[in-house]
């Protein structure tokens, strides 16, 4: 079925060529996934050299349709204590990683950014009943990383993907994670401690797990002679 839409969308790009002399890639926002939605911030974690990611599901009627689609964007939520945020020396690296498919063990799209602190906008928040950060008082923010020149336009397949995070040597800066009520089969965590990815639901953490605040952008890619309204022309 995908080999038969790409085929399409080629055949309608030479079509639109020779027609009209002029061919985009057109790239639409469509729905991913927000945990702001589904949880809320509880605590703020970090460890060195760490792997932490879920399972996220494509919408039905976008993975049925067969469109081409793809993570465009992440945002992830870095976060610093109050106490510290004037004197915090930043410079760490921290990776996005983005899977087609739901096997961690594949190899992912990767986008490595460092972290200066002063590039975001923070707001002050209070965590009520954190186990890991070493204070309540915090500073967060939304960090982007972008995807648009890392995961091809010939899109991913669907109908579920992975999206998770990798710490450099460093533990900071901490990032956001939600309550303790999302599904630990979702769950895959790289503990750096030379086992490589385990799924949590096997690992005897119970039903619930911790997920990092992720907010996660798809796009859905057509070939058009014009972009219409609320789509954007891509490479």
């Amino acid at each position: 079925m995908r080999i038969l839409l790409v085929s399409t969308l080629l055949a309608l790009g030479v079509a639109c060529a020779s027609d009209q002399g002029v061919v985009s890639m057109c790239g639409t926002p469509v729905n991913g996934f927000d945990i702001t939605q589904a949880s809320v911030l509880e605590d703020a974690q970090g460890y060195p050299n760490m792997h932490d990611a879920v399972i996220l599901d494509v919408d039905p009627q976008l993975a049925q349709d067969g469109s081409i689609w793809r993570v465009r964007s992440v945002e992830i939520m870095p976060m610093i204590g109050q106490s510290q945020f004037s004197s915090f020396r930043d410079g760490q690296t921290v990776t996005v990683e983005v899977w087609d498919g739901t096997n961690p063990h594949a190899t992912p799209w990767r986008v490595s950014q460092v972290f200066h602190k002063d590039d975001l906008d923070w707001t002050d928040t209070q965590l009520t009943n954190p186990t890991t950060a070493f204070e309540f008082n915090q500073k967060q923010a939304w960090w982007t990383f972008d995807f648009g020149d890392t995961i091809p336009t010939s899109g991913m397949t669907g109908p579920q993907y992975i999206v998770g995070v990798n710490w450099d040597s460093s533990a900071l800066p901490a990032l956001g994670y939600s309550n303790f009520n999302r599904s630990c089969a979702e769950n895959w965590t790289d503990y750096a401690d030379g086992f490589g990815w385990v799924l949590n639901s096997d690992n005897g953490s119970g039903s619930q797990c911790s997920w990092p605040m992720l907010r996660v952008h798809l796009e859905k890619i057509t070939a058009s002679s014009h972009c219409e309204s609320g789509s954007v022309a891509i490479q």
